[in-house]
């Protein structure tokens, strides 16, 4: 029987109203059906961008679960009625299912370098003595061909992986999952921005209270202020843009 969540629509992106146990669940639903699945867990950046470029605003509407990783997100769900205490953070949902998912469960690691990936199954078995990596993949760093691509879907297929993490950066994993899904004819492919990094321990998670006041972007431009600041101020700034329009439709008339 199919775990009934309700799904709250944020500045055009639905998003399942759940948290950490319930995301579990409806993934271990994803990877008994006889097809495969497509999973993100988006934060502003992300519904934001979706906003910006409808062709990416497609792809997000083929997945199976869009999850709300970012407190703004669910304080938007909240106003709507949803009855949410927190984030579904893709960390500690990867976290999170590495606990619930021991053999015969079997997991693949996608993405990241090869240093980071061992470290990853290391973290990984601490978690969950019990946990089966089948395979890790670090892809080139480059422009990847279609035989690139052909070779990736061979070693995940030949793995016989049920949950497949795909650490690419925001936008252009999903873009990945997507576009490759057809390769597949099951296994979860799951989006988790840089879980890898921090549940390897490369990189410290932000302190909770500033995850849960909604600071966590504070925290990682504090870390890589120059790669991240165009970034979150661009799509910091859309998302509340958006935001508005949608609870004050002249906002955007006022603005051209």
């Amino acid at each position: 029987m199919e775990t009934e969540i309700k799904k709250v629509e944020v500045v055009g992106m639905g998003l399942m109203a759940t948290d950490y146990v319930g995301g579990v669940k409806l993934l271990e639903e994803l990877a008994q059906r006889e097809k495969p699945g497509m999973v993100s867990a988006c934060n502003t950046h992300l519904v934001a961008l979706a906003r910006q470029h409808p062709e990416f605003g497609k792809i997000l509407e083929g997945y199976d679960l869009l999850l709300p990783d970012g407190m703004p997100l669910v304080w938007a769900m909240r106003v709507q009625g949803a009855k949410i205490k927190d984030r579904v953070y893709g960390p500690y949902l990867m976290q999170e299912a590495l606990k619930k998912f021991p053999r015969p469960w079997k997991h693949f690691f996608f993405g990241g370098t090869e240093r980071c990936l061992e470290e990853l199954v290391v973290a990984a078995r601490k978690i969950q003595p019990e946990v089966e990596v089948v395979g890790t993949l670090s892809p080139p760093f480059r422009i990847w061909t279609e035989k690139d691509e052909q070779k990736f879907a061979d070693e995940i297929r030949a793995s016989h992986a049920d949950f497949i993490w795909v650490a690419l950066g925001g936008g252009r994993q999903e873009e990945w999952i997507a576009k490759n899904i057809s390769r597949h004819s099951r296994g979860v492919f799951l989006a988790v921005g840089d879980a890898f990094e921090l549940l390897a321990g490369r990189r410290p998670f932000a302190p909770s209270w500033m995850q849960k006041a909604g600071l966590t972007w504070l925290y990682r431009l504090c870390q890589e202020p120059r790669r991240l600041l165009t970034r979150y101020l661009k799509y910091n700034s859309l998302f509340i843009y958006y935001s508005l329009m949608e609870k004050i439709p002249s906002f955007g008339k006022r603005r051209g």
